[in-house]
This record gives structure tokens, sequence and C-alpha cells, in this order.
């Protein structure tokens, strides 16, 4: 064979695994990504859909890369089995049909295994970054990113194919039989769908092939459920996530999902615990998978009834996202607050409460690979999502180190004082833990006062302030200070990350602009024009328009509204992303209209 030979048998390999991969990627991706995506909801895995046309277009480019990689290796196979180097052979009769079954089994066996070991070999901090991290750049994959690899480890994942026909007579049909099983199960496992029936998981003999949440779990955990086609291997080596089965039944239980009107979720209480002497946590049991694998920090809102009268207000979510298996929230009770009060004094076992989506852009995902070092800054109940947040990192990325600075009032103001003197124990060499008292005569170990600069220019001073990572949350007075302080000492702007309670500042937009503005909310349309110098949402409230709304500073989202029609100035958003700015989307407690008319419509 020359060289022409060559290229033309490596050019045809590559049109030959192209042509597969659309036949099975592109049709699997059209019906449930696209065509069917609302037909499916109800078995779609992730139920937060985090997969954009970023992921879309990384896992198409890196596909055709690794199908290259596959025609090369293909290509040399072929030129050394035309020069009788392996022991393929074509006439079934040369080994039997019971060879033939036999070495389909092994194939598959010995290509499950060298997988799993291989695959948890990728997850090594040392290789991770630099090859297998191509692959999870889709924590939520879909059937494109089934041969999504970097080119080396394309030729891992390819290598058993081209080794076997060295080891064992493999007869040609076994081959195509054998890609052909691969390729389904690797788009069916990257699906984002679960298509195997409800108790797969627990059937004998079927319960030790994966079913489609069983690699799904793995996109989104990374460290567990490393199998290719069987689940023995994670079964025998302690590394399948113990929460699968439940995981798996839990899509099928979603038709029971109870919802209101206003399409938000109806939870049950389940549990009510004092954590501090002002500081109380309510917890949900059964929740809907969306309520336990949100990204740490993130927070809901809640609706309730005060005497007739309708109150949102938002509260970040204290429980630790794909650990946990409950959903709770934690409160401060605040002097004077309606809502905070009523929960405190009236809530009970058993009520039900209208909650939201989890929301908010200020998260945290953890990698395992990362080697970080987080400074945790809160003041009062803004450790809520910050708890949630060192609960992740301490779980998920064993190698990196968090330290946190905590404000209070008191030692009995101190909410998961218990849970972090635990966790001190139990994570001593990552863990460190500073807390701050402003009202305490006597503080012990704490320190009296206040967070200030020399706090963090200690942190800065010993560690480094590229090396460090700051994620602060609570009142705007100490996060403003605090932030202005890390900028003065030099901290680059993308390693502070904040979440705030209120802002009580804004600037000030061209409302000049009357406008008529229609809104849909909740199936019904509604029209008025707005009010100068209000934004939409005060304008509609004060028309007696229902629109949904929370804490009116841009940082719950609850008022979130697509516009179809004319534009707005938004001063201030904590909440929307990019994506969904680029879909249209606005807060209406932070936008004024610039154009004669708007069309709103509630997400």
């Amino acid at each position: 064979m020359n060289i022409t030979t060559f290229l033309e048998s490596i050019l045809l390999r590559y049109g030959e695994n192209s042509l597969w991969y659309a036949g099975f990627a592109f049709p699997f991706f059209f019906a449930f990504w696209i065509v069917g995506k609302n037909y499916f909801k109800k078995i779609r895995i992730q139920e937060t859909e985090r997969a954009n046309l970023h992921h879309f277009k990384h896992d198409l480019g890196f596909s055709a890369i690794t199908f290259l990689v596959f025609a090369i290796m293909d290509a040399c196979l072929l030129l050394l089995e035309s020069q009788g180097y392996t022991l393929l052979y074509f006439n079934v009769n040369d080994y039997g049909y019971l060879w033939l079954i036999a070495s389909f089994c092994i194939v598959l066996f010995l290509d499950d295994m060298f997988f799993y070991w291989s695959h948890r070999a990728m997850h090594h901090p040392k290789l991770y970054k630099y090859f297998h991290r191509v692959h999870h750049e889709s924590t939520d994959p879909s059937p494109l990113t089934a041969f999504a690899f970097h080119p080396s480890e394309a030729v891992v994942e390819q290598l058993m194919h081209v080794v076997l026909p060295f080891l064992l007579p493999l007869n040609f049909g076994v081959m195509i039989a054998w890609q052909i099983f691969s390729m389904l199960n690797n788009v069916l496992g990257h699906l984002g769908y679960e298509i195997y029936p409800r108790g797969w998981v627990k059937l004998p003999l079927l319960q030790f092939k994966t079913a489609s949440t069983h690699h799904n779990m793995h996109h989104q955990l990374f460290n567990g459920n490393y199998a290719l086609y069987f689940t023995w291997w994670d079964k025998w080596m302690g590394t399948e996530f113990k929460d699968y089965e439940t995981r798996h039944e839990q899509i099928f239980e979603r038709k029971n999902i109870k919802k209101s009107e206003e399409g938000l979720y109806l939870l049950t209480v389940a549990d009510i615990r004092q954590e501090a002497d002002d500081a109380f946590t309510i917890q949900f049991n059964n929740v809907p998978s969306i309520f336990r694998d949100f990204s740490a920090g993130q927070h809901l809102t809640i609706k309730v009834n005060i005497k007739g009268e309708t109150q949102y207000r938002t509260f970040s979510i204290s429980s630790i996202p794909n650990v946990d298996n409950y959903l709770t929230m934690t409160i401060k009770r605040v002097k004077g607050g309606k809502v905070t009060n009523y929960l405190a004094g009236n809530l009970k076992v058993g009520d039900t409460l209208e909650v939201t989506a989890p929301s908010g852009q200020f998260y945290l995902n953890p990698e395992p690979s990362h080697q970080k070092h987080y400074v945790m800054i809160a003041g009062g109940s803004g450790i809520t999502p910050i708890y949630s947040m060192i609960g992740t990192i301490l779980r998920f990325e064993p190698k990196s180190k968090i330290t946190l600075l905590y404000a209070s009032r008191n030692s009995n103001s101190i909410i998961f004082k218990k849970n972090f003197n635990n966790w001190l124990k139990e994570f001593s060499t990552q863990l460190e833990i500073k807390h701050f008292l402003s009202e305490e005569e006597n503080p012990g170990g704490a320190v009296k006062g206040y967070i200030t600069r020399i706090s963090v220019e200690e942190l800065v001073n010993r560690y480094g302030k590229n090396k460090l990572e700051f994620y602060l949350c609570g009142p705007e007075v100490l996060t403003n200070k605090l932030i202005d302080d890390l900028v003065y000492i030099g901290v680059p702007n993308e390693q502070i990350h904040r979440e705030l309670f209120l802002i009580t500042s804004q600037n000030k937009a061209n409302t000049s602009q009357k406008s008529q503005i229609t809104a849909r909310v909740f199936g019904k349309s509604y029209q008025f024009e707005n009010q100068d110098g209000k934004t939409i949402l005060q304008s509609g409230l004060g028309k007696n328009i229902p629109l949904p709304f929370s804490c009116q500073s841009g940082l719950c989202g609850m008022c979130k509204m697509k516009c179809s029609e004319g534009k707005v100035t938004m001063l201030n958003n904590q909440v929307l992303t990019e994506q969904d700015l680029k879909a249209g989307y606005i807060l209406t407690c932070q936008s004024f209209p610039q154009t004669e008319k708007i069309t709103l419509q509630n997400s």
C-alpha cells in the first residue's frame, strides 16, 4: 500500500466514522433536544438545562478531530491486516458460531475494563486538566458530546479497537457489531434524557447495563460512575455514586411533582430547627432533583400569604448540592421583617410553601482538579450561601483550601456553629475559620470587632494576592468596604465574587419616554402606561397589575420577564445571564422603557 492509497484509506475511514456518528448522534439530538424537547421534558435527567450553543459547537469541533484520529488508527490497522499481521477473518466457519458470540462478549468485557481504568486515570489532576477536561466542558451532556475528546484521549478511546485484533481472532462482523454497540451506547450515555425504563437499575442482570443517568451523573459530579457499558467495575471498586438508583427512580416520579397555577413548586415542610438565637432552618424532603443539583450559593424565592396580602421573599439555599438529598433554606429573623417574623412564628411541619426554582449568579461549581485557596467572607445571615459553597468544596475539591472570615454579633448568633465545628474536625487540613464578634465582651478564640482591611491584608500577604479567590456575602456596607480594600491591595477583580442582600444606591436612568406596556402574566394580558421616574414594576403595581416580584433590587430574579417588543434601560442585574440577556429577558424592577411600546411575557 503506497502513501496515496493509505491517505485514501484514512479519508474513507473518516467519512465512514463521521457517517456513523451522524447516523446515531444527530437523530437523537434532533428528536430529544429540538423537536421533542417539551414532550420529553419529564424524562430529562438534569431539570435545569445548562448546555447551550457554545457547548454544541465545542462538541462538534472536537468530535471532528476525534474521528480523524480514529480514521488514522483504523487505516493503520487495515494496512497491517492486509499484510497478514492481525487475526481478523471473514469466514464465520473458520472458528464457528460459538466463538463468534463468545468473542463479541469478550471484547465488550475487555473494552469495558480498559475504559474503566483508563477513564479513571484520566481524572487524575495531572491528566485531567490537560486532556479529559475537554470532554467535561459539557456538564449537561448531549448526544453531540459523545465523542468530543482531546486528540490524545481519542487515541486511548480507540486503542482496544486496534489492539485486540492482534490478540484475538475476531470476525469482521464482530468488529462492526462492536463499533455499532459502542457508538450507540456512547450516544445514549450522553443523551441527557433517561430512556431506560423505570426499575431498570433494579432488574436482575439488566441492572448491570449502564442507564443514561449513570454517565450523566458522572458529567455532573466527576469522581464516580466511570463505567462504559456495565456497572460492575464501579460496584466492585466502590466508585458508583450511592444515589444512582435513587436518581434514576426520581426521574420517573416527576409526574407527581406539584406546582401552583403560577408554576411555583409546592414543597411540604419536613423540619424546622433553630440554628442560632435569631436564625432557623426550614427543611423539605422528597424534593425534585432541581433542588438537589443546583449550584452552591444560589437562592430561591418563596410566596406567602399574610392576612390576605401576597408577599415574595428571596432566601439563600443552605443545603449542599449533590450531597444532601433534601432542600434547606436558612432564615434570619429580622426586626420588623414581615415575612421572616411570620415564618418564625407561624410556619409548622406539614405546611406547604410555594417556591421558585434555584437561581442567581453568585454561585460556585466545583472542579476536582482545582487546587485553589478560597477566602469566604460572610456577615450575619450572609453565611447561608457561603455555607453551601464550603460544603461543596470540601466534598468535591479535596485539594483546595478554605479560609472563612465570619462576622456575627455574639457567639449565640453564629449560624451553623455546630456544623462548622464538626467540619473543622473532619477537614482540619482544608478548612480554617476565624470568627469576628462585634458585641461579645469575652470572645474567647474569636476576634472582638469587625472584619477589616487588616484581616484580608494578612491573608494576601501570607498567601499572595494572585492565589486567593474571594467570595463575599453580607450587608452592603460590609461587602462594599471590603471589596474596595481588596482592590486597593491589588487583588484582581476576576478573583472577587459578591452576593448582596440589598442595593440601596442606584443610578438614575432616562425615564422621559412614555410607553404603552403590554404584559402577559400567567396566561392573562394586561395593559398600562409607565409612570415617569418609575420602573416598569412600580408602574404596573401602581395600576394593580399582578406582576411577579420579590426583592425589587435586581437580586432575586422573581420579576424576570421576556421583552419581545421594545427596548428598556436596566439599572442593576445580579441574576440574568448573558444568555438570558441575548434572549430578551429583563428585570422589571430595574427596567425603564425607552420605546413607545413594550411587550412583556413572564417566563
